[in-house]
């Protein structure tokens, strides 16, 4: 099976995979709130999947699927694709880009904030 025919498999399940390890160990590392732990694993990862994504478009090699850059914002990801886009001058033509995930970042700061503050 290949990434074309399952991008679910190839891209956004390893990606909340390694995310949620990161948040697992930052959590045991660092002794942090579990909220805490995965916003900064996931938007880690984010980041990563970003510039993955720009390094293929570069190459003109199969891309990351945008829904997969989306859903990875929805889950908390947010900072991250915003500081990819920013420093990797990645997706910044695309209006649903431009002003979606400058909003799931904002709302992951808040989510964070409300957890930090329970």
């Amino acid at each position: 099976m290949s990434v074309r025919a399952n991008p679910v498999r190839f891209t956004l399940l390893p990606a909340l995979g390694v995310a949620a390890a990161g948040a697992w160990a930052i959590q045991s590392q660092l002794s942090l709130l579990l909220p805490m732990s995965w916003w900064l694993s996931i938007n880690l990862v984010t980041f990563v999947v970003w510039w993955i994504d720009k390094r293929r478009a570069r190459r003109q090699a199969f891309r990351v699927p945008e829904w997969t850059l989306h859903l990875l914002s929805l889950v908390g990801g947010g900072g991250g694709a915003v500081t990819a886009m920013r420093t990797l001058r990645h997706k910044t033509l695309k209006p649903v880009f431009r002003y979606l995930h400058p909003l799931l970042a904002i709302a992951g700061v808040a989510a964070v904030a409300w957890a930090w503050s329970r």
